[in-house]
C-alpha cells in the first residue's frame, strides 16, 4: 500500500508538471483588489462602502486609476449627511478622489484637483484639494491620514480620520501655512468680517470671488518696504482698503481667463492686470507676479501672489515720487541741481550729504549718466545699487523694486528699512575717489 501510495503522488506530480509544460500561455492568477474592494474588505469603512455604493461610485472607482482619501467610520460619525441631496452627497464623496495613484511619498505641500466640482458657472471646475506634509499628511487643514499606501490594481488608499470638507475662499485662506499672516491679517479685531464675507455661499453677493492671495513673504516685504516691523503697524483703514484691493467681487476668473486690463477690486478702485506677462499694477505702480493660479473652491478661486497689493499711498512705488537731478562739476563733483516732491539735500552743493526717508521712493535723473553713472554704498564702500551693474546686493530686492536705464540716465528705488540699514554714500562708478557724498536715513 505503500508503495501504491508513493506511485500514485508521483504520477500526479508529473501530470501536473506536463500539463504546465505544455501550456507556456499560462498566466499567473491576479488577486490584488481594486480601490472599491479595499474599502469594502475594510472593516473600519461600511459607511463608506454604504454610501459609494447607493451613489453608483463604486462602478467609478473599479474603472478608473485614482488615490482615494477613505474616511474610517468613526470620521462619518463626526458629520451630518442628512441634508445633503443625492447630487450633493456624491460631490461630497469625490471630493476625496484625485486622478491617478498619488503614494504618500509622492504628495508635497501643494493643491491637487479632485474630482469634485463647483456648482455655479456651468463650467464644473475641479475643486482643489490641500495636501500640507510638514508633519503628517493633512487635507484642507482638516482630514489627517492616518494609514497611507494601501495599494491597489487601479491605485491607492489612504485612510483618514475625518471627512474632508469641502472647501470655500476661507478654507485655503486660514489653513495653509503660506497664508498665516493673509489670515492674521483677515481677522484682526479691528477689520471688517472678512472670514464671513468670503464665505459666502456662490449664489449670493458678493461671491463668487477671485482672490489674489499674497504669501507670508509677501507680507515681509511689504513691511519692509513701508518701514515697519509687523503686521500691527497698519493702521485699521488702510488694512482694509489693502485687503479689499486683493479680491474681485461676484466673479471666478480662472488664469485661462484673465483678460489685459483694469478690473474694479472690492474697495471699488482699479488694478491693471496684464494676463500675458501673469502680472498685476497696483495704484501706486508697483508690479505683482501672479506664482501660482486656479486654486478652485466652491465660491470662488484663488491666485497666488508675490507681493501685497497696496492702495494709493505717499511715498510708495511710483506714488508722491521725491525726484532730484543729479548734475556734475566735470569729474570733480556730483552737486543736486532740482528737486521735486521734497526736499533731499542742498541745491548746487558739490557732493552734499543727502538724506533719506525710509519708505519713500526715489528717482534721480543723472546728467551725462554714462561718464558718471551712480552708484549707492554701504560704510565699506560695498555695491548696493548700481546704474552700471545688477550685481549690487539690492538689485533685485522687490522691495526696493531698483529700476535703472543708464540710456536715460534714471535711478528709481525705494528706501526700504533694510536698505536703509545699509546706505552709507554715493559715488561716481567711475570717478569714485572725488565724485561721492554722505547719505543719512530717517
Amino acid at each position: 500500500m505503500k508503495i501504491l501510495f508513493k506511485t500514485s503522488l508521483l504520477l500526479t506530480a508529473f501530470l501536473l508538471i506536463s500539463g504546465c509544460s505544455d501550456d507556456d500561455s499560462a498566466t499567473p492568477i491576479q488577486n490584488d483588489p481594486t480601490t472599491f474592494e479595499i474599502i469594502a474588505e475594510s472593516p473600519d469603512h461600511t459607511t463608506l462602502e454604504q454610501l459609494l455604493t447607493d451613489t453608483g461610485l463604486q462602478q467609478v472607482l473599479n474603472d478608473g486609476n485614482y488615490t482615494i482619501f477613505a474616511p474610517n467610520d468613526a470620521a462619518f460619525e463626526q458629520v451630518n449627511l442628512s441634508g445633503l441631496s443625492d447630487e450633493e452627497l456624491t460631490n461630497m464623496l469625490l471630493n476625496h478622489v484625485v486622478n491617478g495613484t498619488a503614494l504618500s511619498e509622492d504628495l508635497s505641500n501643494t493643491y491637487l484637483d479632485t474630482q469634485a466640482t463647483e456648482s455655479f458657472s456651468g463650467n464644473s471646475n475641479q475643486l482643489s484639494l490641500l495636501i500640507n506634509v510638514d508633519t503628517d499628511v493633512l487635507l484642507n487643514g482638516t482630514a489627517t491620514v492616518t494609514t497611507p499606501d494601501l495599494e491597489a490594481s487601479n491605485g491607492v488608499v489612504h485612510v483618514t480620520d475625518a471627512v474632508i470638507p469641502m472647501p470655500d475662499i476661507t478654507t485655503f485662506a486660514t489653513t495653509d501655512p503660506q497664508f498665516s499672516t493673509l489670515a492674521e491679517a483677515l481677522t484682526r479685531d479691528d477689520q471688517p468680517d472678512f472670514v464671513q464675507t468670503l464665505s459666502t455661499d456662490a449664489d449670493n453677493a458678493p461671491a463668487p470671488f477671485t482672490v489674489f492671495a499674497p504669501t507670508n513673504q509677501a507680507f515681509t516685504d511689504v513691511l519692509n518696504e513701508l518701514g515697519m516691523d509687523a503686521l500691527a503697524d497698519i493702521d485699521a483703514s488702510t488694512l482694509t482698503s489693502t485687503l479689499n484691493f486683493h479680491v474681485l467681487a461676484e466673479s471666478n476668473v480662472r488664469s485661462t481667463d484673465l483678460m489685459d486690463g483694469e478690473v474694479t477690486t472690492l474697495e471699488g478702485e482699479n488694478i491693471d492686470i496684464s494676463a500675458s506677462n501673469a502680472v498685476i499694477t497696483d495704484p501706486n505702480g508697483r508690479v505683482i507676479n501672479i506664482t501660482f493660479t486656479d486654486v478652485q473652491t466652491t465660491n470662488g478661486i484663488i491666485h497666488i501672489v508675490d507681493k501685497v497689493i497696496l492702495p494709493s499711498l505717499p511715498g510708495v512705488g511710483g506714488n508722491d515720487v521725491v525726484g532730484i537731478t543729479l548734475d556734475n562739476s566735470g569729474a570733480s563733483a556730483y552737486f543736486v541741481s532740482e528737486q521735486t516732491g521734497g526736499a533731499v539735500t542742498s541745491l548746487n552743493t558739490d557732493n552734499s550729504a543727502w538724506n533719506f526717508e525710509v519708505g519713500q521712493r526715489y528717482e534721480i535723473s543723472v546728467v551725462n549718466p554714462n561718464a558718471h553713472p551712480l552708484m549707492l554704498r554701504d560704510a565699506s564702500d560695498n555695491l548696493l545699487l548700481g546704474m552700471q551693474s545688477s550685481s549690487g546686493s539690492y538689485s533685485n530686492d522687490p522691495a526696493v523694486n531698483f529700476v535703472t536705464d543708464q540710456s536715460n540716465g534714471t535711478f528709481n528705488f525705494t528706501v526700504t528699512q533694510d536698505l536703509a540699514s545699509q546706505l552709507d554714500n554715493y559715488a561716481c562708478q567711475v570717478h569714485t575717489s572725488s565724485m561721492s557724498g554722505d547719505i543719512n536715513v530717517n
